[in-house]
């Protein structure tokens, strides 16, 4: 199986989280961003602000054609949903990491 384009961000702390739904973003360490465009669920979440994401290191990913999950060492998971149905945008999500081109899920 290959790896997940994903998986640059195991490891990394969350410096900016927000949650908005059809637009989520989360700002990760050494200025790398995903951006959330199709449906989405957080569980684990204390309170119901994403400001509590922040601090929060991914220490999981995974990746299929139908969703990709983001676990937290705060016990907070992120699942994107990859299907046909769940798109809200021409693209599902979008990763920048400085100095690399930009990543695409459509």
């Amino acid at each position: 199986m290959e790896e997940s384009k994903l998986s640059v961000v195991v490891g990394k702390a969350v410096m900016d989280a927000d949650l908005t739904p059809q637009d989520a973003g989360l700002l990760f360490e050494e200025g790398i961003t995903l951006n959330l465009y199709n449906r989405y669920t957080v569980t684990g979440l204390i309170g119901s602000s994403a400001k509590a994401l922040i601090g929060a290191r991914v220490t999981n990913v995974t990746e299929t054609s139908e969703h990709a999950i983001l676990e937290f060492d705060s016990n907070v998971r992120v699942e994107i949903d990859l299907t046909d149905d769940a798109y809200t945008s021409p693209e599902a999500m979008q990763l920048r990491v400085p100095g690399s081109p930009i990543l695409i899920w459509n």
